[in-house]
């Protein structure tokens, strides 16, 4: 009840004190309880109210299921006669049952929940969310909405707090891919087949020009007052760095086919899968940014959690690629070791790419080059291995929506 129905009731007792009817006082006081009621309502409906959003897993591979539990308490002595919950969830994720408004945003949709609260009662409804695609999905933020039961005066309250869904990549078996199971990037040719392992130091010599300058024996060299480089023992086994074109056209105005994007990401994936299977130390890169500015980096390694860390990095790689997938292997090349298999998978190539390549096995890395969508190699990249992928696969992955 707002100003002018404060006045009315104001008007009706003065009316009824000056005239001494009781009928008009008694019509004076119910109509300023219901105003006390309605104000008391107002201005204390939404306190001690929480919801919270709680997911039985917070990250789950595609296609999995994954229970989404809304919970309102109303912790006052004061009822609640309705109250009205707005979602702010992604359109892309499958939810059961459907309860879903319009957006303003195509990406998003709105949850949305009824409540009758009692005093001191908490209610819990329950969803079920399917991972229809890739991404770090955002849920939240929600708009709780109460009024009192006249319907005389509503209050608004923002919750900004937000939960957040991880849903790995797609995977394929290599054969899925056209990739055969034991030798999938074929046997490379390399001037060292026994690759330098800078876990195993095996000791020091005199530094010679083209020596790599981080394996520099510092304390050596101020013992002897000369350079010294570390010397290393040769280990059999070929760390896996695998680099991801987020790139699927030639030129940057032409946009980005979604599709083939994700398909570039679930290869990456699916490589990664198959490198921990087979004990091998493997990472992922992508010419494409996570979150806070950080780019989809994962250093090879053989740690039990690397295949998490790796498909984490990749479920939070957004759509867009925020530099040359050249400039990244150029960066990353001087942290790796020599000898180190690079896996590239990519939708283009330019001859500033080409370039790169030839470069890099040069420098003594095992280079394979896996080509998806339209990429057909006009002419052999000397001394780099050449894989077309199944179109099958791809023809199989359906996009609705960009992440958020």
């Amino acid at each position: 009840m707002g100003r002018a129905g404060w006045t009315a009731a104001a008007a009706i007792l003065i009316l009824a004190l000056s005239t001494r009817n009781s009928l008009i006082f008694t019509m004076a006081l119910i109509l300023g309880l219901l105003g006390l009621v309605v104000w008391l309502w107002s201005r204390y409906s939404l306190s001690e109210v929480t919801y919270r959003r709680r997911f039985d897993v917070d990250h789950v591979f595609f296609g999995e299921r994954t229970d989404l539990h809304l919970e309102v308490t109303n912790a006052k002595p004061l009822p609640l006669a309705w109250l009205r919950c707005e979602d702010d969830i992604p359109v892309a994720l499958d939810l059961e049952p459907e309860e879903r408004a319009r957006h303003y945003l195509p990406t998003r949709r709105v949850l949305v929940n009824l409540f009758s609260l009692g005093i001191y009662q908490r209610v819990i409804r329950r969803y079920t969310v399917t991972g229809t695609q890739r991404g770090a999905w955002r849920f939240g933020p929600v708009q709780l909405i109460c009024g009192d039961i006249f319907g005389f005066r509503s209050q608004f309250l923002e919750d900004p707090a937000t939960s957040l869904l991880l849903v790995y990549p797609r995977m394929y078996t290599l054969p899925e891919l056209g990739l055969e199971a034991r030798h999938p990037f074929g046997d490379h040719e390399s001037r060292n087949r026994l690759i330098e392992d800078p876990l195993r130091l095996s000791g020091v010599r005199e530094y010679l020009p083209g020596d790599n300058f981080r394996y520099i024996h510092w304390k050596a060299t101020a013992r002897r007052q000369e350079l010294q480089t570390k010397l290393f023992e040769p280990s059999a086994s070929r760390p896996l760095a695998i680099f991801v074109n987020i790139r699927t056209f030639q030129h940057r105005f032409e946009g980005v086919d979604p599709a083939l994007r994700e398909f570039a990401i679930s290869v990456g994936a699916s490589i990664a899968r198959w490198a921990q299977m087979q004990g091998e130390e493997f990472g992922v890169f992508a010419n494409s940014m996570m979150y806070a500015g950080r780019r989809v980096r994962v250093l090879p390694g053989a740690h039990p959690r690397q295949l998490t860390s790796v498909l984490e990095a990749l479920a939070y790689c957004v759509g867009v690629p925020h530099t040359t997938i050249e400039r990244v292997l150029q960066q990353e090349a001087d942290h790796l070791r020599i000898g180190t298999s690079i896996v590239l998978v990519s939708a283009t190539l330019s001859d500033n790419l080409r370039r790169v390549l030839i470069d890099l096995q040069r420098r003594g890395f095992a280079v394979t080059l896996l080509g998806i969508g339209g990429l057909t190699l006009e002419r052999a990249i000397p001394g780099v291995a050449y894989q077309k992928l199944s179109e099958q696969a791809l023809s199989d992955l359906t996009v609705e929506n960009d992440t958020d």
